[in-house]
């Protein structure tokens, strides 16, 4: 699998873990569910968990080693 590959699939997935905390945030208030709305807390807690590793713009040491 290529790196692009890799990237594109991650971006995929984060995307699909917010928009599943909003679809669990808009449920949960509407029917009066609190476990919904705990669970779009999680969600998003994930979301912005793993999205950090996407943000960084730290260079990996394959990166490094190729530029020595």
């Amino acid at each position: 699998m290529s790196h692009l590959t890799a990237k594109v699939i991650k971006w995929v997935a984060l995307l699909a873990i917010l928009l599943l905390a909003l679809v669990c945030y808009s449920m949960g208030t509407m029917s009066g569910f609190v476990s919904l709305v705990i669970l779009g807390f999680v969600l998003e807690g994930a979301f912005w968990l793993f999205g950090a590793k996407l943000f960084s713009r730290k260079k990996s040491m394959q990166d490094n080693n190729q530029t020595s």
